[in-house]
């Protein structure tokens, strides 16, 4: 595939991976990544424009290709656009913005912290979108990119003046980044957030901020991990699979069925099955961890 046609695939969303032009994507990435970066470069000077394109999938592939390439003039450019007030970053990339962004912001990371750090203090900004750019420093505390005193010392500022002394999602952020990082030397800090009411508690509770900064769970820090693989990490997204979401048509039997045996007198009718509801996103955890569904085990 030419490089024009491999854009002309991904552009559109057709409810199936574009599995084909993916590959042909990654196998030419030196010449689509200039075209990549112009897309974002377009994106970032009108959000919002782009924004209103509903079914126009190219930039969510051009971020997660690009992060696999590991492009870090992408870094500048992909922190303007998610900087984008409101909705538009969810407008522009779904779910990506609370299930990849961090791993993508960190697999671009130029090694400039500041736009990071923008981020996170930018009370304009979409709460999700700066507590993806505090995760994105665990991830690069994790990768190695960032040093863990360098992570532990820009949470202190924040618990220190940084952040204003209001609730708002960017403190519960920051107390769920301080359990997964672990920082055990902040939960002071930490204790005097909820002291001030700064922190929902229907996020985290501070009983299940304290357990986990003394007793980490380690599978928590598998997710922080730069993003090798986009088609991994994308096709199997269930917007690319409305199948799956479709009642199956069960097959007729061959041979008429024998009819059921009496019932006895003293059959006593089984209560039915109730099937318990989906945990969203934005739910409390059932581990009853005090947490968000997906700051806790759905971010397994």
């Amino acid at each position: 595939m030419t490089i024009p046609e491999i854009l002309r695939e991904l552009e559109p969303y057709t409810g199936r991976f574009p599995m084909k032009a993916m590959k042909a994507a990654i196998e030419q990435s030196e010449s689509i990544t200039p075209e990549l970066l112009r897309v974002l470069e377009a994106v970032a000077a009108a959000p919002a424009d782009w924004a209103e394109r509903k079914d126009n999938m190219l930039p969510v592939f051009a971020v997660f290709l690009l992060a696999q390439f590991r492009e870090k003039p992408a870094y500048p450019l992909l922190v303007k656009i998610v900087s984008a007030p409101g909705e538009i970053p969810f407008d522009l990339f779904g779910d990506t913005v609370t299930e990849g962004l961090s791993q993508i912001l960190a697999s671009v990371y130029d090694g400039d912290p500041a736009p990071l750090h923008g981020l996170v203090e930018n009370e304009q900004a979409n709460e999700f979108v700066r507590s993806a750019a505090l995760d994105a420093l665990l991830v690069l505390e994790h990768t190695g990119q960032m040093s863990r005193e360098a992570v532990v010392e820009y949470f202190r500022s924040l618990f220190q003046g940084k952040l204003p002394r209001k609730h708002s999602y960017a403190w519960d952020g920051l107390v769920s980044a301080v359990a997964d990082l672990p920082a055990p030397e902040l939960l002071e800090d930490v204790r005097q957030a909820y002291a001030e009411g700064l922190v929902d508690t229907m996020v985290a509770d501070f009983a299940g901020i304290e357990r986990d900064v003394v007793a980490p769970r380690t599978w928590r820090r598998d997710r922080h991990q730069l993003i090798t693989n986009a088609i991994a990490e994308m096709e199997w997204w269930s917007s690319f699979h409305p199948e799956d979401s479709r009642p199956k048509k069960l097959p007729m039997p061959e041979i008429p069925l024998p009819l059921p045996p009496p019932v006895p007198t003293t059959y006593v009718a089984p209560k039915p099955y109730v099937r318990e509801p989906k945990v969203g996103r934005n739910d409390p955890c059932p581990c009853a961890s005090g947490k968000k569904y997906k700051k806790c085990c759905g971010n397994i």
